[in-house]
């Protein structure tokens, strides 16, 4: 479409250029030959005056109007002309074509007046006499000297001679016309069709096609261009190759980042933002390049920190708070982008996730007050019961020293417990992967940790029930899977109301060993289900104390899941019992599993 615009514009441009040169030679040549056509014909006419001078030269001398009148008559009728033949005074002696008695006087006439003047006349008008338009040619006779001869021929017969000359130049200019005409479209095409082979170059090079070239053919001015094209279409190949490759790695880090990646130019609207920001900031939109970052986060202390860094010199860093579904703690790290001079500066922002090191600073914390808590009061209790022993005399009062050493040891007790549990979760902190490992049937745990609690159920008037499915192995440690399993029954039986019933259920479910501890307890409160495997978390540290619980008991249940890639999930309601259900995958190849020791 293009090249055939430019090709007729072109064409026409140059077509019509050609047609109005050529109309005009050839209105210039028709005048010229006209004028050509005149002096020959005002030549002729000149002769056939002299001839009819020397003819009716006799007829002069005598003035005989009548027979002037029938020899002019005559002649006419061979030559073809009007003749008129005029006194020296302008009157009429004698006319071919008019009565010469009814005709003016004819001195005035242009050609009359210059064949009076001695000189040839002629003149291209309307005859008054007749109506019709002439060609008058008026010589000065020669047979008599003083009157005038003067031949006429029709217009119209002068305009056939016109006309026939004319259009051979006509049909000359019209057929060079076209023959230009034509020729210049062969020459338009000659160069549109290049120019069209680098328009089609052009798109296939959007399109991203490379490795397209140009035939540069001759070595004019078009020539020159395709090559010239070329050279720009191969280093602009290369430029694209470039940015290309440095845009996909560029992508390929962005993507790879776990930390988020922010920048904005000076207006603080977004210029680049990775898939990790895209995710730490809750953006479930995918237009945020080039919108402002206020629209992109709502967060007034992120868009402060941007702001702070844009108008600053040097890096900063700090940390925020983002309040949504769920809070999250940013570390925000900051520099100025400087942007080209007319662009102004702008910021770049790298920042992750900290929520969860600050969960386990919290955690810390708590651990640290929990473990201070724990063991602070049994020592508390135990170096008190020996002040009183030493200081108050109650050495001397068997039946005292008795109870407080009672007392004294309980205490002791508990605080061994404390420090044997955390001795535990610390070995399957750090050795969980290296424990020995063989193939465990989790029926004669269930079967055997049911015989040691059947008596502590009997006695707070639970009923114990067990419901096994086939056998059930999983790739283990048999020591570590009953101490998790002891911590839930005896969990389940403390905390249920005497005539309450506590279920264990080992099944399987696909590819995965089911083991369930549920009871009719107390239950626990929803708020309190995501923490009650961290260590020394009590619901009612109260009464947990009294029941004389560690607090870790349900983490080292966690922990010995863990180990044996296994989960534990809870579900409870307050004030209608508990669930609790470890989830471990079923060993069905035990030599494939690392460690593993074969049963004896």
């Amino acid at each position: 479409m293009w090249r055939r615009r430019l090709f007729w514009k072109r064409t026409l441009a140059y077509s019509a250029v050609i047609v109005v040169c050529m109309a005009g030679v050839g209105g210039y040549l028709v005048y010229s030959q006209k004028e050509v056509v005149r002096t020959q014909l005002v030549q002729q006419l000149e002769r056939v005056a002299q001839l009819v001078d020397s003819d009716c030269g006799a007829l002069l001398d005598s003035e005989q109007a009548s027979a002037a009148e029938a020899r002019i008559q005559y002649l006419k009728e061979r030559i073809g002309a009007r003749i008129t033949l005029i006194h020296p005074d302008g009157r009429v002696l004698a006319d071919s074509d008019e009565s010469a008695a009814r005709m003016e006087n004819h001195r005035f006439r242009i050609e009359v007046a210059e064949a009076l003047a001695g000189r040839t006349g002629s003149d291209l008008r309307i005859s008054a006499t007749v109506g019709r338009r002439f060609l008058y040619v008026g010589i000065p006779s020669q047979a008599r000297p003083g009157w005038v001869v003067r031949v006429a021929l029709p217009y119209d017969q002068f305009m056939r001679n016109v006309r026939a000359e004319a259009n051979v130049l006509i049909v000359g200019t019209v057929v060079t016309a076209v023959l230009a005409i034509l020729l210049t479209a062969l020459l338009t095409q000659r160069i549109t069709r290049p120019l069209q082979a680098m328009q089609e170059n052009l798109k296939r090079l959007e399109r991203g096609e490379f490795g397209v070239r140009l035939d540069p053919g001759n070595d004019d001015e078009i020539g020159q261009l395709a090559r010239s094209l070329n050279r720009a279409q191969e280093q602009l190949e290369l430029t694209i190759r470039s940015l290309t490759s440095q845009r996909n790695e560029r992508d390929v880090v962005l993507a790879s980042m776990t930390e988020g990646l922010l920048a904005v130019d000076a207006e603080e609207h977004v210029l680049v933002i990775n898939a990790s920001a895209r995710a730490l900031l809750g953006l479930d939109f995918q237009l945020v390049e080039n919108r402002p970052l206020l629209e992109v986060v709502r967060s007034p202390s992120f868009e402060r920190f941007v702001r702070e860094v844009r108008l600053g010199a040097g890096p900063m860093n700090t940390q925020i708070v983002l309040h949504g579904e769920r809070t999250r703690w940013l570390d925000l790290h900051g520099a100025p982008l400087h942007l080209p001079a007319d662009e102004g500066t702008g910021a770049v922002v790298v920042f992750g996730d900290v929520t969860r090191l600050h969960k386990l600073e919290q955690a810390r914390k708590d651990f640290v007050a929990n473990v201070s808590h724990e063991l602070k009061t049994p020592v508390t209790s135990i170096k008190g019961f020996l002040e009183t022993l030493v200081d108050g005399g109650a050495l001397d009062q068997p039946e005292d020293a008795r109870r407080f050493l009672g007392k004294i040891s309980k205490h002791t007790d508990r605080l061994t417990a404390i420090i044997d549990d955390l001795l535990y979760l610390s070995r399957l902190e750090h050795e969980g992967e290296e424990i020995p490992r063989r193939q465990v049937n989790l029926a004669g745990v269930v079967e055997a940790s049911l015989a040691d609690f059947e008596h502590v159920a009997r006695a707070k008037g639970v009923a114990l029930v067990a419901q096994v499915a086939a056998p059930c192995k999983v790739a283990g440690d048999d020591s570590l899977l009953r101490r998790a399993l002891d911590n839930l029954v005896d969990n389940a039986i403390k905390y249920s109301h005497a005539g309450g019933k506590v279920e264990v259920h080992l099944r399987r479910q696909d590819d995965n060993v089911l083991l369930e501890v549920t009871d009719e307890g107390i239950g626990i409160p929803e708020q309190h289900l995501t923490r009650i495997t961290e260590r020394f978390y009590r619901v009612d540290p109260a009464r947990s104390r009294d029941m004389g619980g560690t607090g870790l008991g349900l983490a080292i249940v966690k922990h010995v899941a863990l180990v044996h890639r296994g989960v534990l999930h809870v579900t409870s309601a307050e004030g209608k019992g508990s669930r609790f259900t470890l989830r471990f995958p079923v060993d069905t190849n035990p030599n494939a599993v690392p460690g593993f020791q074969p049963a004896s």
